[in-house]
């Protein structure tokens, strides 16, 4: 082309329409020897492109060039052509590189050494007066829109296709949360088959967290707490009872040969907020999964069909005040890539990887700056679900007052507690059967009576040993004691009778702390 050919004009159309409008056939002949100088350069300087024993790959190189140089003169040919398709072709280039694993670094300097070798060879053509010298400005001006725009293009498609597979990838490791807790339990291959999609190394042992996260769901409005029993039973009344002349002490009156009221059966309605022992799935015995989404738990008399995973809708009595949900960070809490978890749940679910291992203790605290949650008991990858019921009894019996309220607490440390505590029904049970007798006294003196008997056959039946823990008089126990044989009789001397009596108090016990001093 002869400097007489090209004229730079300027229609206010951008750079590709300030261009001479025949540039690009004088152009075009250039173009394979062109895009072999780019290649080169790629494969020289970029060393993710250099695979020369690879010619699937290179061929690939090669084209991607090509197209890029000719839809770099079809721009110039017609300034006002729509870009869609282009765009489109690098968006899909794009969605390629995120795929393949790659970064977008090598392809973006690919592109900056493209322009830079086409520049120079548009300058070499300048010098050997086959262009004139005035076309350089707008043609540098449309070359480098040109690569900005394809590097935006490449940029969306990529970030597009990270994103929907970061999506899948949380999609699976969701679902593998799911399938480690799942009851009846996953098989190994299952397991491992998931994991490996999820990319999750597969642990030899994990333990399952419950986190409050969110708030809970509401509860009906001005619901009632289940009331809890008597120290000494279900009943609430009694007889008069008299003072001991020697203690001050009121005295037990044994009422009528009937005993107070008939026998009272446990309810097969619970209270909200209170564990429920979960249902079998069909032969098994072994208890079920928790239930997986928020919800209002049963109220009285209604049966429970499992360990709850929503919040306790149970008040809090007034001398505690309600245990609410820290409320959660703003942004999330920050999990460890080896840990998985599922925060659409309420409680929230953690999966721990070896949770013994070194560092763990940290990650763990790290993850749950704020937030109140318990730890089931590490486990085989076979068992997570008995870690996440262990776990959500006892993040259940945190709001309930009953475990301290903790940033974390470990199942581990209030094993007894949990066994004690699992079922309410079975606690009240208990106590109807094995502290009945107590009911035939006034308030009062039954908690007297129950506390001196818990010390009494915790201490071994020790008088001056539970002097010493009640802070009273070895007499004043031996008085009490009087009266609690004549409550109990021969009852008191059976040993399976002692047990299930220490038992019952315990757990009411527990149950009364949860609640305060002076509820009832």
């Amino acid at each position: 082309m002869s400097k007489r050919a090209a004229m730079v004009t300027d229609d206010g159309g951008g750079p590709f329409a300030a261009l001479p409008p025949d540039l690009h056939h004088h152009l075009r002949p250039f173009l394979t020897d062109l895009t072999e100088e780019v290649v080169r350069a790629i494969r020289t300087e970029i060393p993710e492109y250099a695979r020369p024993a690879d010619d699937t790959y290179m061929q690939g190189v090669h084209r991607g060039v090509d197209h890029a140089l000719r839809g770099f003169l079809e721009r110039m040919a017609k300034p006002e052509s729509d870009w869609g398709p282009v765009q489109e072709t690098y968006q899909r280039i794009g969605r390629g590189e995120a795929e393949e694993g790659r970064s977008l670094d090598s392809f973006q300097s690919a592109l900056r050494l493209g322009a830079r070798v086409t520049w120079r060879r548009v300058n070499a053509l300048v010098d050997a007066d086959l262009l004139p010298r005035n076309v350089l400005g707008a043609f540098g001006e449309a070359l480098f829109l040109h690569l900005d725009e394809m590097a935006a293009a490449t940029t969306a498609g990529y970030t597009e296709a990270r994103l929907h597979a970061a999506g899948e990838l949380q999609q699976r490791r969701m679902r593998l949360v799911d399938l480690l807790t799942a009851d009846p339990p996953a098989s190994p291959e299952a397991i491992a088959d998931l994991a490996h999609s999820a990319r999750w190394p597969v642990p030899k042992t994990l333990a399952v967290i419950a986190i409050d996260y969110g708030p809970p769901p509401p509860g009906p409005a001005g619901q009632a707490a289940r009331p809890l029993p008597p120290v000494g039973g279900p009943a609430a009344g009694g007889p008069a009872a008299h003072p001991s002349p020697s203690t001050g002490e009121s005295a037990a009156r044994p009422s009528s040969p009937t005993r107070g009221p008939g026998p009272q059966h446990a309810a097969p309605g619970r209270g909200p907020g209170t564990p429920s022992p979960p249902p079998t799935r069909g032969p098994s015995t072994q208890p079920s999964p928790p239930s997986r989404g928020p919800g209002v738990q049963p109220g009285p008399g209604t049966p429970s069909p499992g360990v709850p995973r929503g919040p306790s809708t149970q008040p809090s009595s007034p001398s505690r005040g309600p245990l609410v949900p820290p409320s959660p960070p703003a942004r999330g809490p920050i999990v460890p890539p080896e840990f998985l978890a599922r925060f659409d749940v309420q409680p929230a679910v953690l999966v721990v990887p070896d949770p013994e291992g070194p560092g763990r203790a940290r990650a763990v605290a790290g993850a749950l700056q704020g937030l109140r949650a318990a730890m089931g008991p590490t486990v085989s990858l076979q068992e997570g679900a008995r870690s996440l019921r262990w776990a959500s009894e006892a993040l259940e019996l945190v709001r309930r007052g009953v475990l301290p309220d903790a940033e974390m607490v470990r199942c581990q440390d209030h094993l007894a507690t949990l066994l004690l505590l699992r079922d309410d029904a079975l606690v009240d049970a208990m106590a109807e059967r094995r502290l009945r007798p107590l009911e035939q006294v006034r308030p009062p003196q039954r908690e007297r009576l129950a506390e001196t008997l818990l010390s009494w056959l915790s201490a071994g039946h020790n008088a001056s040993e539970v002097a010493v823990r009640l802070a009273v008089h070895p007499q004043t126990v031996r008085y009490r004691m009087r009266q609690l044989d004549d409550l109990f009789g021969a009852e008191l001397q059976d040993p399976v009778a002692q047990f299930e009596m220490q038992l019952a108090l315990r757990a009411l016990q527990l149950r009364r702390g949860a609640r305060g001093p002076g509820a009832g």
